[in-house]
């Protein structure tokens, strides 16, 4: 074996492994969690001793990002096992950091000069379930999917089938959960799953427990591997042409994702998840804790559409600043410019995917404007007809009694002051006068209880005790002449619905004002 270290690049050439005894190439790679979690690639988390693995020297810990091409991100664990057996050439692309191309990765061409079948064994070992999972998490009303039943595992042998949705994990409804509440559910002790299809049509329930079991059956290696080669990702020996038309290929709107939906599909889903509220509003633009959640929604949207453009074009310079094409000095526009110019294969889908996702941007900008423009008018409006009060509310019913039974002459009615008569204090009705009544209370050695003024359209009777929650606002004086024929100015307070303490006491609430 020959083994050149270069930099960070590694470099491998490895020959005559022959009748080697190992399970498959000997390497365990996993997913975060022991749930497959969409979007992620298989991870290497261990190499077999004395395996083509080992011997070609590959790291652990690295990411394996593409199998003969095909992302295993938008593959399912049993994918990938389908694209390792029974072949007899497999290329495979690592590379230290997850998802992106870039300058330290490499890709290495494994061959069985004598042929091979059913050796490979992904996954060896694996604890859980077997269920992969999909649910977009913007949405929490979004049903979760079961993408994959992993060979061998509980949720298999009981009979749980790709393509359902579960309603429910321990009693929890999957809709009030995001991906990773799931996953952690997933793997509680005990599990018991709530299972329909998709037309909710036929709803069962499953009690499974968690375990140790083998994804695919465990076989030793028939026949003997060669690392034919192993070469630097970005090099001469792999055209950059090659490297990009795989790349853009991903952004076909065709290419299927685990979920079972395409690029296409899942780019309209996300345009109705903001159009059918949009529409809401526009029907019935006066609910702001509505618009308020919509326009925090759609500027969600646009921050994640702009952050995937910027992730995408910037995957691609990696691409071209390790050909010596660019430097890292690039803008998003000259690598942008270089692409509509290289005219590489597959380029058109990549170049309509992010134009797409800038129209949708533009779009979505438009209506949160729109719904920002009108909130913030109308509650400014609002605000300003609000009731100005200039004095503390007053809703404890001791200032009132306080104020009719004199027992501090210095407590004087607020202006705009709010008061509460309530079966606690009560008022006597002293006598009826035009436009209202006069009201007074009981005199007691300790205090000399006044008259006020209360105007009100409500009819009373004399000496009537009101105990029945009142409520008034200061409203100045009154002057009326009592049976001596003498002059009296006292207190005059007005009458108001019961809706108005509510609005005085609870200030209203502004979602796009302060």
């Amino acid at each position: 074996m020959k083994k050149f270290i270069l930099s960070s690049f590694i470099f491998l050439i490895i020959s005559n492994i022959a009748n080697a005894q190992e399970i498959g190439l000997g390497i365990e790679a996993i997913r975060k969690g022991g749930v497959e979690n969409l979007f992620a690639p298989l991870q290497i988390r261990s190499i077999q001793p004395n395996s083509p693995a080992e011997k070609a020297n590959i790291p652990l810990n690295w990411y394996i990002i593409s199998i003969d091409g095909k992302l295993t991100k938008d593959l399912t664990n049993q994918d990938c096992l389908e694209l390792l057996n029974n072949r007899t050439r497999i290329e495979l692309f690592i590379s230290p950091i997850q998802n992106i191309y870039n300058q330290n990765a490499v890709r290495l061409t494994l061959a069985n000069e004598e042929g091979f079948s059913n050796i490979i064994k992904y996954v060896p070992k694996t604890k859980g379930v077997g269920l992969g999972i999909y649910k977009y998490d913007l949405d929490l009303n979004m049903p979760l999917i079961i993408t994959s039943v992993e060979k061998g595992s509980p949720a298999e042998i009981a009979g749980i089938q790709k393509n359902t949705i579960i309603l429910k994990i321990n009693n929890k409804s999957t809709k009030e959960l995001t991906v990773a509440e799931c996953e952690k559910l997933l793997n509680s002790k005990k599990l018991e799953l709530e299972v329909t299809d998709l037309q909710n049509n036929n709803v069962k329930n499953y009690r499974l427990t968690p375990q140790s079991y083998y994804a695919n059956e465990v076989k030793k290696a028939e026949k003997g591997w060669v690392l034919s080669k192993a070469m630097l990702a970005f090099s001469q020996d792999n055209p950059k042409e090659k490297v990009l038309a795989e790349y853009f290929n991903t952004f076909n709107p065709d290419y299927n994702r685990t979920n079972g939906m395409t690029n296409k599909e899942i780019a309209e889903e996300d345009i109705q998840k903001l159009q059918k509220p949009y529409l809401e509003f526009k029907s019935n633009k006066n609910n702001m804790k509505f618009n308020k959640n919509l326009y925090d929604g759609i500027n969600t949207f646009i921050s994640q559409y702009k952050e995937l453009n910027k992730w995408k074009i910037e995957t691609v310079k990696n691409i071209l600043v390790s050909y010596g094409e660019l430097d890292n000095s690039a803008s998003e526009k000259e690598v942008f410019n270089y692409i509509t110019s290289a005219k590489v294969e597959n380029s058109n889908y990549f170049i309509n995917e992010i134009e797409s996702r800038k129209h949708s941007i533009n779009t979505w900008t438009a209506m949160a404007k729109e719904i920002k423009d009108y909130s913030v008018a109308y509650e400014t409006k609002q605000k300003q007809s609000a009731p100005k009060v200039t004095t503390p509310y007053f809703i404890d019913n001791m200032d009132f009694r306080e104020i009719l039974w004199g027992w501090q002459t210095a407590k004087q009615p607020q202006k705009n002051g709010i008061y509460i008569i309530t079966s606690q204090a009560g008022a006597k009705v002293l006598q009826s006068v035009s436009g209202g009544v006069l009201l007074t209370t009981d005199v007691t050695r300790l205090s000399n209880p006044r008259t006020v003024f209360v105007a009100t359209k409500r009819q009373f009777v004399d000496d009537e005790w009101l105990r029945e929650g009142m409520v008034i606002v200061f409203d100045g004086y009154y002057t009326y002449t009592n049976t001596l024929g003498v002059n009296r100015k006292i207190y005059k307070f007005k009458e108001v619905p019961q809706a108005e303490y509510w609005n005085r006491v609870k200030t209203n609430k502004y979602y796009f004002v302060k």
